[in-house]
């Protein structure tokens, strides 16, 4: 499929042409222009104290390397953003594989180890996931999340008609029936990216006139930490300057909340959660009651108990739990303070609430446990409801936490380079 074909079936056509106003404003024959608009993004975040990651197509990174060179110090990730700009889930799976694996080398010969990858226009397919697992990535973000954040006073008839051609063109979960967190794919950790992103808040729905991006990405911020979810911010450099007051209000939220927000890169997210979802949970019954829990994970790992009695300090966290200031503890309750689940239990079930950071245990002896699990249907659109249905319930439960050091929250602010010049742009259009 052609960049043209493609483009305008993501835009649509008058969109498009407001797209190829956008391109000439923001980039020239040079790179300084988007070396500036970078200076600004590495600048926003500093007081913040913060990172980010950019994924960067490979051909646009050799072409522009000496631009590139000055940001590896200051606390930005370079993914891999295609070898080339195009659709590769419409390549072969040899020709992925190819890409891929050029794309890396381009990435290393420039002093880069690339860890992640991005498909352009978030394209995916199982040959994808594939081809990138070979190609020695530790983790893909791809997957599209639209969050319930815009008000109906945000569309006219026709933004709306270019906000929902987007939704058709990415297709993301919705929040309200899958929680937007990293998933495990075989090696490779899935990191979501969140919806709305720039480009629909800008170009779509005219949000700079509107004050969109700050209202709605800080309304997101708020939505993830109440729910302990990740917030990846799709914010492309070369659109910084309209984005400039929302980033700052959402990352100057971030500090303010409690418990904390995470605010990490991609490649620390999934370190991260790979080794999190290692821990493991030692559990011996004690003959006078009680447990003797022994935690074994990655440093940060954090244990939450609720509505139980432990022997080490503890400190309040949030939605009725305690944050326990120690791995090695005793639990005093008459139950087990663990999820209980039948042994008919779905294995895609187990292993989604294993990654969840619930204590499981598959045992027929349901009365053993305050909060018990017989589910032999499991589909994901059924994630957020089983969850709503193990938090709200209240059940006495000791648990570990998502993310590290007691964070209730992620945040993770991303944008793609696309190209850093009209040159590069050019390129792109004829697949180069």
């Amino acid at each position: 499929m052609s960049f043209l074909t493609l483009a305008a079936r993501a835009k649509g056509p008058l969109a498009l042409l407001g797209r190829a106003r956008g391109i000439i404003h923001h980039y020239g024959l040079t790179p300084d222009r988007m070396g500036q608009a970078l200076d600004l993004f590495v600048q926003t975040l500093r007081p913040f104290d913060c990172g980010a990651t950019f994924p960067l197509t490979a051909v646009v990174l050799k072409r522009n390397s000496n631009t590139i060179a000055k940001y590896l110090d200051q606390d930005i990730e370079f993914a891999v953003h295609g070898y080339v700009h195009i659709d590769y889930a419409h390549l072969a799976p040899e020709e992925q594989r190819v890409h891929l694996r050029h794309a890396r080398d381009v990435f290393a010969d420039e002093g880069i180890t690339a860890v992640g990858f991005r498909s352009p226009y978030l394209a995916a397919g199982p040959h994808l996931y594939t081809a990138a697992s070979a190609a020695g990535f530790s983790y893909v973000s791809n997957q599209p999340v639209i969050w319930d954040a815009l008000e109906q006073d945000a569309f006219t008839p026709s933004t709306y008609a270019s906000y929902e051609q987007a939704l058709v063109f990415y297709d993301p979960w919705q929040v309200s029936k899958r929680p937007s967190v990293p998933r495990l794919r075989g090696q490779l950790v899935e990191i979501p990216v969140s919806l709305p992103d720039d480009e629909i808040l800008l170009d779509r729905l005219d949000g700079e006139a509107q004050g969109l991006v700050e209202k709605v990405w800080v309304h997101i911020l708020r939505q993830s930490h109440q729910r302990g979810e990740l917030f990846t911010i799709q914010l492309h450099p070369e659109r910084i300057a309209g984005c400039v007051e929302g980033l700052s209000a959402v990352l100057d939220e971030a500090r303010t909340l409690t418990p904390p927000v995470w605010v990490a890169r991609l490649n620390e997210i999934a370190t991260w959660w790979r080794a999190r979802a290692e821990a493991t949970v030692s559990i011996t019954e004690r003959h006078s009651g009680g447990f003797d829990l022994r935690v074994d994970g990655p440093s940060g790992t954090a244990v939450l108990a609720r509505d139980v009695e432990t022997d080490a300090p503890t400190a309040p966290w949030a939605d009725g739990y305690q944050k326990v200031q120690s791995t090695a503890f005793t639990v005093h309750a008459s139950q087990r303070p663990f999820l209980g689940l039948s042994p008919t239990t779905p294995p895609k079930l187990v292993h989604f609430l294993q990654q969840q950071g619930y204590i499981l245990e598959i045992n027929e002896e349901s009365h053993r446990y305050p909060c018990y699990l017989d589910t032999t249907n499991f589909e994901a659109g059924h994630e957020r409801a089983l969850l709503d249905q193990i938090e709200e319930e209240g059940h006495p439960l000791v648990r570990l936490g998502r993310w590290p050091n007691g964070a209730r929250s992620a945040l993770a602010v991303t944008g793609d380079i696309d190209a850093l010049t009209l040159w590069d742009y050019g390129l792109r259009v004829l697949g180069k």
